[in-house]
């Protein structure tokens, strides 16, 4: 790899450039800390610095004192409490600027790597961020973040100004915190050695960062490239920028999108020492928002504190959560603490996952540092039966927090308990025990954290006072005002609202701030984003994590040829599972389905019959919300449903290894594409759903073994199994046909297919002409029958008081007749409905448990009785109709998969074809074999461009026409054999959507990255 750092010139072809950049050093004096163990050499390290605002400001206003107008002038301290640093929400921009990175010797004696803070002006400014580590201690990788700066603002409180004013606004004012309006991020490389600094060209828009090494030669980052927006949640109009994780080679070539199941957010990617990937995902699909609900009856919670750690195969393979995605409650933890947002990831030399889980947005990115051990492989931890808390379901076993002494919640830290501890930086003993965040691995299990000194929250709280034996001064709780600055002020100490600084910890768990060791804290920077700049077996003891292939290069099953576009999904079973909400099902009650346990009703395994298989279409649109109405937050499209009552050829029952009617299955399907899955009964109505997005890699072979069993090994392995047996026929999606159960004959579960390549279900195409045709001659007029007009259907379905928002959204019971509303108990009437029921007529993702479907079925279907419950919706008089069986099941479906009703907008095509290219060649490459498949509207044949390129990046295509759903051979009319040639190749589906693929010979050539 040294050969890469040739001073050289720049590689116009793949987009690099290269400069030398003037090295000085800044020398730093180690600080004696009192109180603290005295700062000491350790391993060279590398840091983010940020401006930290150390001014005060003079604040005049104009208040009411005695009931006169007066003009007052208050001196106010502690505005670094208004720094922003980067967290789960200001990820992309809106932080504290400038920022440099720092390379910090061994002996204290420090380089700027990247100087932004020199150069900075209002508008032109940057933030050097990210940075990360190659194995071999030679590569520096980091993200400089540009754009201009602004100073905050924020509505200030007149008894901000003065304690004895009467309350009131006083308007926005500036505040002298400068923060980062950014314009894009883009990736450097830092080769320590030579001082050389090479980077990716800027380019508006794009935003490229927190990379991390999966191999000396290549790394894993976040990035804006493909265009997407993140899910809507329901009740809400926002969908920001979305992030996925690419991987390329350091020079920035082979660029490959390896996170398609993400269609939100993820961030800050970090290999693990087994090969896997880990990272923080924002996971906001359909009901996941609603595990609580903050803002009264049928309301989301805290939407950005859905961040989870999962772990994927570098190339994207085999994603799986690790911590947070099925478990918190608003309430502690066997381990002492309740999940918030878990992000900023380390792994210490025992193999602890390591992250900060702290309150979005207000807490700069600090709270708690958790430490995970990760459960074997395919599991997630404590299992439902076995958890007496409802705050443990699914946490790992074994949790390590690193300090009871910080918290996570959206309020100031702790008061300092114990020993006090004075800080060189400040006069005044530090009030406050502070928060922590950014933990990073050191040599021997060590572990650096940034401890933030301070409230280090813009929500105030007067507890302060009390833990001093002093009287809280007026306005010093809340949030906004000036009142966070106002608490500090009123301390009247010499005292940061919050300084970061990078420290060694001396003892796992913490006990206290004192037994934190100071590595660097320098009173005009928040120090963040610490990393060690040592081999990685100083850490870890080998020379790199292990390393995992490609799914395309271990590809060995039949049905998956060399350079297929599919994948395999499978599993042992789908009665072995762990579905079922902890404390059951009712009427009412977040956890069920939004937190843990997707099951819509109470059934039995005899009533599982299939699986149906969704594919999920990114947003690409910020004002997406124009576009589409459904409560999954992106367009569903169905690829298909399958049986799983496996029978041999003579007609009998298969039977698992565990003694259990065999309900495996293995099915092939696109890849590259998000998928969830679901299961159905034999009418294809669902029993239990995914939330979580998931997508298979070309050749990827994915099996489990139970459904969504996690807590425990499956009760038998796939390979045991019906569905890996011969006798198996593997279901086939994705190839121009979308089959669908359709009832049970006999022994013989019945199917239809149609053709397309998905299948796309909404409101005013699909399901009202159902209703205009079977329903409005009752359900309309002055006096629709059962108060339900199912004929207001003009304009725009998602208008209140249509029918497709009575139906849907109409959670306060606006559209129900008032004898027929329930009084509920829960919003400021007492007639809103909770989730998982949405509206008097319909239940989340759940036809078998909405009165919609009763009445069109004539019948109650969720296995209950009107007479069971006293505190649910009651099927009541018989209710015939002349709705068809097929009708039947297109309401039931279109329930199941969010009720869409966005119109022809709902219906566009926004999922990007799936393009794969592979080589059976050795030592050369001169044919390549090209797969192709789509979700929508399927392949182009026309479209497909393959070609090798040449000076300037011209381009010969040397394609014919593209597999519908296959795979081409493209024979490149020479043997190719230098490593550095490039190939590129292009296809578009028939919605116009387009992806391309850069590829070096020696892609082919060395299937795996090597180290």
């Amino acid at each position: 790899m040294k050969s890469g750092y040739k001073k050289s010139a720049t590689d116009i072809n793949h987009l690099w450039s290269s400069m030398t950049v003037i090295k000085f050093a800044l020398l730093i004096a180690l600080l004696n800390l009192s109180a603290l163990t005295d700062a000491i050499a350790g391993e060279a390290i590398v840091y983010s610095r940020c401006e930290r605002t150390t001014t005060e400001m003079d604040v005049t206003a104009d208040v009411i004192l005695n009931g006169k107008r007066q003009t007052v002038t208050r001196r106010m301290s502690g505005l670094d409490i208004y720094d922003v640093l980067p967290d789960i929400t200001n990820f992309l921009g809106d932080f504290s600027a400038p920022c440099d990175l720092i390379y910090r010797n061994p002996d204290g004696a420090e380089t700027i790597i990247y100087d932004c803070s020199s150069s900075s002006t209002p508008t032109d400014s940057c933030a050097a961020l990210d940075p990360a580590v190659s194995f071999d201690a030679e590569i520096i990788v980091f993200s400089v973040f540009r754009g201009s700066l602004r100073f905050y603002q924020e509505h200030l409180h007149s008894q901000a100004v003065h304690p004895d004013a009467e309350p009131e606004d006083l308007g926005y004012y500036d505040f002298p915190n400068k923060l980062l309006t950014t314009t894009g991020a883009h990736l450097h490389a830092y080769h320590i050695p030579s001082g050389q600094l090479r980077f990716i060209p800027f380019t508006p828009g794009v935003y490229d960062s927190g990379p991390t090494f999966i191999s000396n030669q290549r790394i894993a980052f976040t990035s804006t490239r493909d265009d997407h927006t993140t899910t809507v949640v329901w009740g809400t109009t926002e969908s920001r920028k979305g992030t996925r994780i690419w991987t390329m080679d350091v020079n920035s070539k082979n660029p490959d999108l390896s996170s398609h199941h993400s269609l939100s957010q993820e961030q800050h990617p970090f290999m693990l020492k087994n090969g896997r990937l880990a990272y923080s995902s924002w996971q906001i699909f359909g009901g996941l928002p609603f595990r609580y609900s903050n803002n009264g009856a049928g309301t989301h919670t805290t939407i950005d504190n859905l961040f989870h750690i999962y772990v994927q195969d570098p190339d994207g393979a085999e994603n799986f959560p690790i911590y947070g995605q099925h478990s918190g409650d608003h309430a502690k933890s066997y381990f002492g603490a309740d999940h918030k947002a878990a992000h900023f990831i380390t792994q210490t030399s025992d193999e602890r996952i390591w992250f900060a889980d702290y309150y979005r947005s207000n807490n700069k990115g600090l709270g708690l540092l958790i430490g995970v051990m990760q459960e074997p492989e395919g599991q997630e931890g404590i299992g439902p039966q076995d958890a007496s808390n409802d705050a443990d379901v699914f946490v790992p076993r074994d949790i390590i927090n690193f300090a009871s002494w910080a918290h996570s919640d959206d309020m100031p830290s702790f008061p300092m308990n114990g020993p006090t501890v004075t800080h060189p930086n400040y006069a005044d003993p530090l009030p406050f025990a502070g928060k922590l965040g950014h933990p990073a691995a050191l040599p021997n299990n060590g572990l650096m954290v940034a401890w933030g000194k301070g409230a280090c929250s813009t929500v105030a709280h007067h507890e302060i006072f009390s833990a001093l034996g002093r009287i809280a001064p007026p306005f010093t709780s809340g949030s906004g005002g000036g009142v966070a600055m106002n608490l500090i002020t009123s301390l009247e100490m010499d005292t940061p609202g919050c300084d970061v600084g990078l420290y060694r910890a001396t003892q796992i768990p913490s006990q206290h701030p004192d037994d934190l060791e100071m590595i660097v804290d320098s009173k005009d920077w928040h120090e963040i984003m610490g990393r060690a700049v040592v081999p990685y077996a100083d850490i870890h003891g080998v020379d790199h994590p292990d390393i995992i292939e490609r799914a395309d290069v271990r590809t060995s099953h039949p049905s998956l040829e060399t350079g297929t576009p599919f994948g395999l999904l499978g599993a042992a079973s789908i009665t072995d599972r762990e579905t079922h909400p902890k404390n059951g099902i009712h009427f009412f009650g977040e956890h069920q389905f939004n937190l843990q346990g997707t099951d819509t009703i109470d059934y039995t395994d005899d009533d599982l019959c299939g699986v149906r298989i969704l594919g999920i279409m990114p947003n690409r649109n910020r004002n997406v919300v124009n576009e589409i109405a459904n409560i999954a937050g992106e367009r569903v499209s169905i690829l298909g449903e399958f049986p799983v009552l496996n029978r041999h050829a003579d007609g009998s029952r298969a039977i698992d290894a565990s003694g259990h009617p065999d309900t495996s299955f293995l099915v092939r399907m696109p890849a590259n594409m998000p998928y969830l899955m679901q299961g159905i009964d034999c009418d294809g109505r669902t029993l239990n759903t995914d939330q979580t997005w998931q997508s298979l890699r070309p050749g990827e072979q994915k099996t489990c073994n139970g459904c969504h069993v996690h807590s425990r090994p499956g009760r038998t392995q796939f390979e045991t199994t019906f569905a890996a047996s011969p006798e198996y026929t593997i279901p086939r999606l994705g190839e121009g046909n979308v089959p669908f159960l359709i009832g049970k004959s006999g022994d013989t579960v019945q199917t239809l297919s149609v053709p397309g390549y998905g299948v796309q279900i909404e409101f005013t195409q699909h399901i009202k002409p159902i209703f205009d045709q079977h329903c409005v001659a009752c359900h309309s007029g002055s006096s629709p029958a059962g108060g339900l007009a199912l004929n207001n259907t003009g304009g725009a379905n998602n208008k209140p008081n249509t029918t497709w928002w009575c139906l849907v959204a109409d959670k306060d019971q606006s559209c129900v007749a008032p004898e027929n509303q329930i009084a509920t108990g829960a919003g400021f009437t007492g007639m809103s409905f909770r989730r998982p029921q949405l509206t008097r007529y319909l239940r989340a993702f759940n036809s078998r448990g909405s009165l919609l479907y009763w009445k069109a079925a004539n019948q109650r279907t969720d296995n209950r009785t009107d007479a069971q419950f006293s505190d649910d919706i009651d099927f009541g008089a018989k209710h015939p109709t002349s709705i068809s069986a097929i009708e039947l099941a297109t309401l039931s479906r279109w329930i199941d998969i969010g009720a869409p009703g966005g119109g022809a907008t709902e219906l566009y095509d926004t999922q990007k074809p799936t393009l794969h290219l592979a080589s059976t060649d050795s030592g050369s490459v001169s044919q390549l074999r090209v797969g192709t498949v789509d979700l929508g509207s399927g392949i182009d044949p026309n479209s497909l461009v393959v070609c090798v390129l040449g000076a300037g990046g011209s381009c010969n295509n040397l394609a014919g026409t593209a597999e519908k759903h296959g795979v081409t051979i493209v024979n490149l009319g020479a043997a190719l054999s230098d490593p550095d040639t490039e190939i590129y190749a292009r296809v578009q589906d028939m919605a116009g959507n387009t992806t391309e693929v850069y590829r070096t010979v020696d892609w082919f050539l060395n299937d795996a990255p090597t180290l």
